[in-house]
């Protein structure tokens, strides 16, 4: 009788301790950060609008509008140099088409597009789908490209998901910058 009152408050004491561990699936987002700053990645937490929120979401039952949002993870890289001439954007993963490319769309226009805008999205286009992981937004501005997703690496390994996104942001940066320098040099062939 004792060894079992012994046992219970062994269980007892020690059972916390293993409930506070973290998750198989946390440790893996912890891996998965800290690769991703490893190669020089800015990680953060952030919210996106939710472009396909039900009614529910967008209005309470007593008639409150609600701000409906995604909580995901947004992988930036920050850029070598400002690139000022370069187009500005957010594109957000929707089912709604946007009218220069298809499953993406953007809630503010955006900014400095060259003039062939065509050929432009067909580039961003090939770059963006490329994006691994759940990217539901990607972003472009005068000092940083940025991944948005809910980080989902299922049967890919940590190392492989982040040389994805890295490799995708650098080829954005890197059309961008090109785009930039076109625009300064006068010419506004994307």
């Amino acid at each position: 009788m004792v060894w079992i009152v012994i046992a219970g408050v062994l269980i007892a004491a020690v059972g916390p301790i293993f409930w506070l561990l973290p998750s198989k699936a946390s440790r893996r987002l912890a891996e998965l950060r800290t690769a991703a700053r490893q190669t020089g990645l800015v990680v953060e937490i952030a919210t996106v609008p939710k472009l396909d929120a039900t009614p529910e979401e967008r209005v309470s039952a007593g008639g409150v509008a609600r701000d409906a949002k995604v909580d995901c993870a947004v992988y930036r890289l920050p850029l070598t140099r400002r690139l000022a001439h370069a187009p500005r954007w957010m594109l957000l993963k929707s089912a709604s088409e946007h009218r220069d490319l298809d499953g993406w769309t953007t809630l503010v226009p955006p900014v400095a597009v060259p003039s062939e805008r065509a050929a432009y999205w067909r580039q961003i286009e090939t770059i963006v789908n490329a994006l691994p992981g759940g990217c539901i937004a990607v972003e472009a501005q005068a000092q940083v490209v940025g991944w948005y997703g809910r980080e989902r690496i299922k049967d890919a390994s940590v190392e492989e998901t982040v040389d994805a996104i890295r490799d995708g942001l650098q080829a954005l940066a890197a059309f961008h910058e090109r785009v930039d320098h076109e625009a300064r040099a006068g010419g506004t062939k994307a």
